[in-house]
């Protein structure tokens, strides 16, 4: 497959996730605060600490077809951190710097962060040739579960 639409393709799976991991993080909150009556702030802070779980998980079967390692978990978590850094940086940038409604600083992590933290992943993270292996097709294909 052409490197171009391989790394499109891996980069589309990668949204799915992201929107499937968004969608569990807003779950487990809602089911947190209102049935088992968490409080709102540790109803999220646990409720990210799940979705980054499940968003390793995914990502490393589903986009990246990664075997488990301690590792790639620890580089998945630094990617997260990186990411909520830029988060807080760009919208602290944007609201308190150019006195812009919180809005477009959303606007701008939502599109520049999901693309550093899959570049960090694809290229670090998952990066299986640096590790001094390969995957093939067969690995791929042979791999169980999540």
């Amino acid at each position: 497959m052409d490197i171009n639409k391989e790394l499109s393709f891996k980069f589309i799976k990668y949204c799915f996730v992201g929107c499937l991991s968004t969608l569990t993080y807003f779950l487990s909150v809602f089911v947190l605060v209102e049935f088992i009556k968490y409080d709102p702030l540790y109803a999220s802070a646990l409720s990210f600490i799940f979705m980054t779980l499940i968003s390793y998980l995914l990502n490393r079967r589903f986009t990246f077809g990664s075997t488990f390692s301690t590792k790639t978990l620890l580089r998945f978590l630094a990617v997260s951190l990186i990411g909520f850094i830029l988060n807080f940086i760009i919208m602290f940038f944007i609201i308190k710097g150019l006195s812009l409604h919180y809005f477009f600083g959303e606007l701008v992590t939502t599109l520049v962060i999901p693309v550093i933290n899959f570049l960090l992943n694809n290229y670090w993270t998952f990066n299986i040739e640096s590790e001094g292996g390969t995957l093939s097709t067969e690995d791929t294909s042979s791999q169980s579960g999540i």
